[in-house]
Parts: structure tokens; C-alpha cells; sequence
């Protein structure tokens, strides 16, 4: 079971880590990850010394990137002490010693790197790695995950800081996930880290920085699932702020959890899995770049209502409403191979179906239910037949031996381009 969820995991992290074609008809945009945002500089000319110190330093062993898709650089440079001088961290490894990570600081000073310390990471595997000042200080903060690298093993996160000559750790807990943002809107980062028993349940903590740290509240979800395969915060209400968590039960199903921090306690606003259902996993987020998260769940199209939930082809998505619960935003079309997806007209809702008879991996209609007219379409040609039609069809996407394209029956125009996309949340 968890195999089948890995390989429909396998196309949407693929479109979530890379760039691809996207098809946008409504203003559907990807959001970028919050630990994203906490990128560092990037190395300048100096870059080639940098290295050949660390080299130096380290004495052969191995830098390492953490396994977070999200990070791509096994070194970072920024101020960590706030004294105008920048430094250096790099994670590396020792696999033959009893210690196997350790992270390295150096620092540049008159045009030259040099080491200042060295410190004991824990585990077989770094994670993930981040820098934030989540004590408040104006000094940022080491996180870093590390596990041992089996599959369902427990992670370790810990939080460092640096003085200018120490590394000392503030924070050592377990996690399966964290985030950082405010979610108890106080003007001060807090640290929400949520816990995991496979098969059992869940548990959401969110901490704060106040001379030591402190939990400011947590919830028990009752969970019996493998895993959350995407957790994003944000903003639920332009008045409210909380966490969207993707859990995936089953062969490939999927649900969500909304939960908001009101008056500094954790309220669930989804506590049933049936107002989320999926039948494959999506990840919930800014899908319209309004600025709040939506969460996703599968729809008939009419005229599927007899068909399996497994044939559903379509996800709309949603957001919280105060008054009314969840409000409708967007109806997209998903690739089940995660090679494109069709973000709908929002005019086309309750006019336009996708017609019973598609086929997912050659031909779509799209048809209006009072006529049955084809407002557009989807198809799948071989290299040869594309150059015989695409004078009137528009490129969607090319795979190795095919070609996807998009015609319209109608003024709907395909707007497309090639974006860089950041994952909706951490998994690690």
C-alpha cells in the first residue's frame, strides 16, 4: 500500500521540485514553501576559497545537502552572531567515525575565510537545514533535522545558536514535520512541530521563544494514518492564521486537516475526513495567490456519478469561510501521471463537465451539460502526428516519445510558461 502511495507521490514531487509546463486558465499560481523563503545569499567570487578551506578543514570527508527537496546547497553564508562579519556552515559526514555528522563554521574576515568551530550534528542523515532568528535576537538560528535514515524511524530537530566563538543547542525534540511562521500572530516567530504514530495518531505542538522555549499549545489528532505528505501555513481567514496538513490513508487516498490558532489554542476546522476526501493525494495551498491556503477534494463531474471514486478526474478547491465553512475557489483537472494540470475557468463551474467517455492517457472533452458542446480539449500525439496538427493545437507539455496538446473551441486561451515550482509544504 505505501508503495502505490509513493509512486503517485513520485509524479507530483517530480512537477514540485523541477520546472515544467504549466497550464494556468484562472490565475492559479504555486506558492513557495515558507522554508524556501529563509534561503541564504548565494557564494560570490570567493566561493573557490571558501571551498578549498572547507576541503582543508574537513580532511576528505564528505559535505552533504539535507534530503529536503526543498534545499539544494550543502553551504550557506550569512551573519550568524550580528557582529557585520558573514559566515560560512557546512554539514559533513564521517560514516567510519562514532559521530557521523558534524557541521562546520567559518567566517570571512579582511578577504579571507577562515574555521571558527565545529559542532556534533546527531543521526545517520541530515534532513533539513534552515536558518531563521526564532529567538528573537536578531541573530538567526541553526535548525536542522536529522534521522537515521530508515524509512519510519523517529527525526530529531535541534535548534542552534552561535556567539561568535560557541554553538550551543537551544531545542532537542522529535518531530515528523515542522514550521515556522506566527501563528499566534504576536509579531514573534514560533516554532510548530507535529509528532506522528504510524497507524495511531498525531500530535500538533507549537512552541515560542521566550528565554527557554515554551509550549504555547497543542493538539491531539486522532490519525491512524502512514504519513502527512504536505504541511503549509498561512494565512485560513485574512484574520486568522494556521497549518493545512495532507495525510494520506489507504491505497492513494487523501484528506486534509485546517487548523487555526485562535486566542493562542489550536482549533480543528476539518475534523471529519469526508469534507476533504481525495482520491489522490493533492497538495493544499495558495492555488490562487490571494494570499490564504486552500485545501482540495475530489468532485464528480457530471455525469460520473456512477463511476468508482478511484475514476474521479477532477479536485476543487477551497477555502474557509467564518460564516459559511468552506467556499469554493478553483476546479482544476489533475494528470494522474502528474504531467500537467487544467486549472478550469471559474465561469466554466456547474456549465462544464468533462465528457464520461475521455480517456486520461489519450483524449479529453470538455462539454458544456446544456448542449453538449466540446468547449475544449486535451490529446496525447505521437511526435509524428503532432507535426501534422499543431498548427491548430497549442504545445501543453512533451514527454519522450509524445506530445500533449490543448485546443480551444471557444476564446478561452491557454496561458502557459515555463516556472520554477517550490514544493506547498515541508515533508520531511
Amino acid at each position: 500500500m505505501r508503495n502505490v502511495v509513493k509512486r503517485l507521490f513520485k509524479g507530483w514531487l517530480t512537477i514540485l521540485a523541477g520546472s515544467m509546463l504549466l497550464i494556468v486558465l484562472s490565475g492559479c499560481n504555486i506558492i513557495k514553501d515558507p522554508k524556501s523563503l529563509m534561503e541564504t545569499p548565494q557564494l560570490t567570487s570567493d566561493k573557490e576559497s571558501l571551498i578549498s578551506v572547507i576541503n582543508a578543514e574537513i580532511k576528505g570527508a564528505q559535505k552533504i545537502r539535507p534530503r529536503d527537496v526543498n534545499d539544494i546547497s550543502s553551504i550557506r553564508t550569512i551573519d550568524l552572531n550580528n557582529d557585520g562579519i558573514m559566515e560560512a556552515i557546512v554539514f559533513y559526514e564521517t560514516p567510519d567515525e562514532a559521530v557521523r555528522i558534524h557541521g562546520l563554521i567559518l567566517e570571512y574576515v579582511n578577504g579571507t575565510w577562515s574555521a571558527k568551530t565545529t559542532f556534533d550534528g546527531e543521526g545517520q542523515v541530515l534532513e533539513t537545514f534552515a536558518l531563521r532568528d526564532i529567538t528573537g535576537d536578531g541573530r538567526p538560528n541553526i535548525i536542522a533535522g536529522f534521522s537515521s535514515g530508515e524509512e519510519d524511524a523517529q527525526k530529531g530537530l535541534i535548534v542552534y545558536t552561535y556567539d561568535g566563538e560557541e554553538i550551543n543547542k537551544l531545542l532537542s525534540l522529535p518531530y515528523y514535520d515542522f514550521l515556522l511562521d506566527d501563528l499566534n500572530q504576536d509579531d514573534k516567530l514560533d516554532l510548530t512541530v507535529i509528532t506522528l504514530k504510524r497507524d495511531q495518531n498525531a500530535v500538533v505542538t507549537t512552541y515560542q521563544y521566550d528565554e527557554t522555549f515554551k509550549e504555547l499549545d497543542h493538539i491531539e489528532l486522532d490519525d491512524p494514518i502512514k504519513e502527512y505528505y504536505n504541511a503549509v501555513s498561512g494565512n485560513i481567514t485574512p484574520d486568522l492564521k494556521g497549518i493545512v496538513l495532507d495525510a494520506s490513508f489507504g491505497s492513494h487516498y487523501a484528506y486534509s486537516h485546517m487548523l487555526v490558532m485562535q486566542e493562542g489554542k489550536w482549533v480543528n476546522l476539518l475534523p471529519s475526513q469526508d469534507s476533504t476526501f481525495k482520491n489522490y493525494p493533492v497538495f493544499s495551498g495558495d492555488v490562487n495567490n490571494d494570499g490564504m491556503l486552500e485545501v482540495g477534494r475530489s468532485e464528480k463531474p457530471k455525469g460520473w456519478e456512477d463511476k468508482p471514486y478511484d475514476d474521479l478526474p477532477l479536485f476543487s478547491y477551497y477555502q474557509w469561510d467564518a460564516d459559511s465553512g468552506l467556499k469554493f475557489v478553483l476546479q482544476q483537472y489533475m494528470d494522474p501521471e502528474g504531467r500537467f494540470y487544467f486549472s478550469l475557468p471559474v465561469e466554466w463551474r456547474d456549465t462544464v463537465t468533462i465528457d464520461p467517455k475521455s480517456d486520461a492517457n489519450e483524449h479529453l472533452w470538455f462539454t458544456r451539460l446544456d448542449n453538449g458542446a466540446v468547449v475544449a480539449e486535451i490529446r496525447f500525439f505521437s511526435l509524428s502526428e503532432w507535426e501534422r496538427n499543431k498548427e491548430d493545437w497549442e504545445l501543453l507539455s512533451r514527454e519522450n516519445n509524445s506530445v500533449i496538446g490543448f485546443l480551444s473551441h471557444t476564446d478561452v486561451k491557454l496561458n502557459k510558461g515555463e516556472k520554477e515550482i517550490k514544493r506547498t509544504g515541508s515533508t520531511n
